[in-house]
């Protein structure tokens, strides 16, 4: 309220939760958020999700990463072509710090390749 008073209603914007499985797509900006968008869900979230997920390749076999809950299984997009089969987990890297990674399955195999998509505060 207060960064609304000094820069105007249309310089602050929110994200909100958006009824949508896939993360990329589980958020929306709006002006202001309504009673029934203030809920948090039960799932853990990361609170930054990186504009476009990083794939791990050899730093995940580098030193050991922690996986801390997990997996949580998505599968949603196949009637728009933008399919996914994902499997989440809260980790803690090497260097202590806690991220949400996830394993990519959309081919159907049991050790599809890892990727960085969040970050937790």
């Amino acid at each position: 309220d207060r960064l609304r008073a000094r820069l105007g209603d249309d310089a602050v914007t929110m994200i909100a939760p958006h009824a949508e499985h896939r993360p990329e797509y589980a958020g929306r900006e709006v002006k202001q958020l309504g009673r029934e968008a203030r809920q948090i869900g039960l799932v853990p979230r990361p609170l930054w999700l990186l504009a476009e997920a990083q794939p791990l390749g050899h730093l995940i076999l580098q030193a050991p990463w922690i996986l801390k809950d997990g997996p949580e299984r998505i599968e949603s997009g196949w009637w728009d072509g933008n399919d996914l089969r994902r499997d989440y987990f809260v980790a803690e890297t090497p260097r202590g710090e806690t991220v949400w990674i996830y394993r990519d399955h959309r081919y159907g195999a049991d050790d599809g390749e890892w990727f960085l998509h969040g970050l937790f505060a």
